[in-house]
């Protein structure tokens, strides 16, 4: 099943509609059903004096009464179901199509989806400085669509286009549909409050990880692989990593990770760092798990090691955590649900992956499933050539301080991932976390992070099957007692 994106829109007519509803309601609304019932009592009441009161005529006001009533129950009915269609407000965006409102559809023979391949083309007017003014024009196959982008987050703006960049072929977009990306990318207008883009998480991420930058990053328009990727924008950098939004072949947006070694580092460490990056990236590129993100390619270019990778809208745990506050447990019992999932995959490869790195900032929520957006490949080949540990220090295990990280080490992180979720704070570095001594939260749930958060390894869960089947049992009591 694809994932949908909700966009919040409303055009100018709907507006325009709702306001003339709003004030008429009191027509519709109140008056219109209380005259209609009264008119039914009515029209019961002569239909029985018919019998008492002798007289031909005494049908005609049973049927004008009658009529009345209908009218006036059809009017209300009307006005329910106009107020109702204008007030759909959401377009849905997936890898299959666009769901438009209602009234936007009329154009298009009241068909409210519409898929990608039926795009014939996209054309966008309006000046560009003057967002409020720019209309996207959609010609199918058999009708055509107006959607305004007066209204619209900048976000969804975003989202949108890349949508359109992603599943539209090249000889049906606008050539002005890129100007106003960049133009976007490049206004810093996109809002943190509501709907955090991609670009945004890993800036987040990478100024949270690294120091200033000690290095030249690449610059807009430059291009890489004999112009194959271009760079639109630099999203985040700092030490010696930063991280790009390209665009591949003139197509499809990516997400770029480039690394360089310091130059002071000596040449034993650096072979042995290139190494070990070249052996993860080509690991990486080999995993298939609808909850990873896909790594594409890795190469090297003036001495510096590249991923490149899909890009992925929404919000990063941490993100979420800030702006909601704590999740609720099942939610988090949900979202711990599935990284477990991702954690079975990883360790049952031969060998087994170890992720050294799961944490709140990599893991993304889109439309309520995780995408695990970071494997550390690139902070680890700096990790080697500088001596930084990898990973924050409350999600580390004691092993994996003293440079034994195994698979227990994946669980560890979960379980202070999970403590993360329920009390929105951090967990505190080499310790084991209870997050009822923050939060209310339920015993069974509690004693797992516990557990999961041993100091001694042995005691901590023997695999992430076993965890997931925990988390499960403990989703399907609660889900059985709120029965």
């Amino acid at each position: 099943m694809s994932q949908t994106k909700i966009i919040f829109y409303q055009s100018l007519p709907a507006r325009i509609g709702i306001l003339l509803c709003n004030f008429t309601i009191p027509l519709w609304g109140i008056l219109a059903p209380t005259l209609a019932a009264a008119a039914a009592l009515l029209s019961i009441i002569l239909l029985f004096g018919v019998f008492f009161i002798p007289g031909e005529f005494q049908t005609i006001p049973l049927i004008t009464i009658s009529g009345s009533c209908f009218y006036l129950t059809m009017l209300f009915f009307i006005g329910t179901m106009l107020k109702g269609s204008l007030q759909d407000n959401k377009i849905l965006v997936s890898e299959d199509g666009l769901t438009v409102p209602v009234l936007t559809s009329l154009s298009n023979k009241m068909r409210r989806f519409i898929e990608w391949r039926e795009i014939k083309s996209i054309a966008l007017t309006g000046e560009l400085d003057h967002i409020d003014s720019l209309n996207l024009h959609i010609l199918l196959e058999q009708g055509k669509i107006c959607l305004g982008l007066r209204g619209m987050s900048s976000n969804d703006i975003e989202y949108l286009l890349v949508s359109m960049s992603n599943w539209l072929p090249a000889p049906a977009q606008d050539m002005r549909l890129q100007e106003l990306k960049e133009s976007l990318w490049n206004s810093d207008n996109l809002e943190p409050a509501e709907s955090l883009s991609f670009t945004k998480m890993w800036e987040d991420e990478l100024n949270d990880r690294f120091s200033a930058t000690a290095y030249i990053p690449l610059s807009p328009n430059q291009k890489l692989l004999d112009g194959n990727i271009k760079v639109i924008k630099q999203i985040a950098f700092g030490g010696w990593s930063a991280v790009y939004l390209v665009q591949e072949s003139n197509t499809k947006l990516k997400v770029l990770k480039e690394c360089v070694l310091p130059p002071l580092a000596n040449n034993e460490l650096k072979l042995k760092a290139e190494a070990m990056f070249s052996r993860e990236a080509h690991l990486l590129m080999k995993l298939d798990h609808p909850k990873i993100v896909r790594v594409y390619e890795h190469f090297k270019h003036d001495n510096r090691q590249y991923l490149l990778l899909d890009y992925v809208s929404g919000q990063n745990l941490r993100q979420m955590v800030r702006l909601q506050g704590p999740l609720h447990q099942l939610d988090v019992l949900d979202y711990a649900e599935q990284m477990a999932d991702i954690l079975v995959y990883l360790h049952l490869l031969e060998p087994p992956m170890v992720h050294r790195d799961l944490t709140p900032d990599n893991i993304v929520v889109n439309v309520d499933k995780v995408m695990l957006i970071d494997f550390g490949a690139a902070n680890e080949i700096i990790g080697t050539a500088t001596g930084t540990l990898i990973g924050k220090q409350g999600y580390i295990a004691p092993e994996q301080f003293r440079g034994h990280a195994t698979t227990s080490s994946d669980l560890y992180a979960l379980g202070a991932t999970i403590h993360f979720m329920l009390c929105g704070r951090e967990p505190e570095a080499l310790c084991r976390s209870s997050p009822k001594d923050f939060v209310i939260v339920s015993d069974v749930l509690d004693q797992l992070v516990q557990t999961l958060t041993e100091q001694d390894q042995s005691k901590r869960p023997e695999s992430a099957k076993a965890v997931k089947e925990q988390i499960v049992a403990i989703r399907q009591g609660w889900q059985w007692q709120l029965r």
